[in-house]
C-alpha cells in the first residue's frame, strides 16, 4: 500500500507531473476559462499572494502552465470552502516545498475542518432560534385571523 501511495500525485503538486505540464501556455482568459475562477479572480489571488506570479510573455501578458491551472484550481476549492487567505498561501508555500510538507498541509485542514465544525453548531444553534421565532409569528398570526 505504501508504494501505491507515494504515486499519487496530488492537485497541484509538480511530485510526477509531465514536465510539459511547467510550460506556461495559456492566457489568462484561457485559465480563467478554463478553471472556472474569473481573470479578476486570478490577478486577486496572485495580488494577495495566493498564487505565485504568472508567467509573462515578452509583451508582459500572463501566461499559465498546467500545474498553474492544478493551483488555481485547488485554491480555489479552498477559498469556496470558507478557507482563509492566509490558510491559502501556506498551504500553496506547502504544496511547493514537496512531499515531505504533507503532515503540515493536513494538519492546515484538520484545523480547517474543526473551525467549519465549530461554525455548523453556531448556524444550527442559530437556525433552532429562528424556526421558533418563525413558529411563534405563526401562531400570531393565525390568532389574529
Amino acid at each position: 500500500m505504501r508504494s501505491h501511495t507515494a504515486t499519487v500525485r496530488l492537485l497541484g503538486e509538480s511530485d510526477g507531473a509531465p514536465e510539459e505540464w511547467s510550460v506556461p501556455r495559456w492566457s489568462i482568459g484561457q485559465a480563467a476559462e478554463r478553471t472556472g475562477v474569473s481573470a479578476d479572480t486570478l490577478r486577486y489571488y496572485e495580488r494577495e499572494g495566493i498564487l505565485s506570479p504568472a508567467g509573462r510573455t515578452s509583451g508582459g501578458l500572463r501566461r499559465y502552465s498546467e500545474l498553474d491551472l492544478e493551483k488555481i484550481a485547488c485554491a480555489h476549492w479552498l477559498r469556496r470552502a470558507g478557507v482563509p487567505l492566509t490558510t491559502i498561501r501556506e498551504f500553496d508555500s506547502l504544496r511547493d516545498g514537496g512531499r515531505h510538507t504533507l503532515t503540515g498541509r493536513k494538519k492546515l485542514l484538520e484545523e480547517h475542518l474543526e473551525e467549519l465544525a465549530r461554525r455548523r453548531e453556531e448556524i444550527d444553534s442559530s437556525m433552532i432560534s429562528i424556526q421558533a421565532k418563525i413558529a411563534k409569528y405563526d401562531r400570531l398570526i393565525e390568532e389574529r385571523q
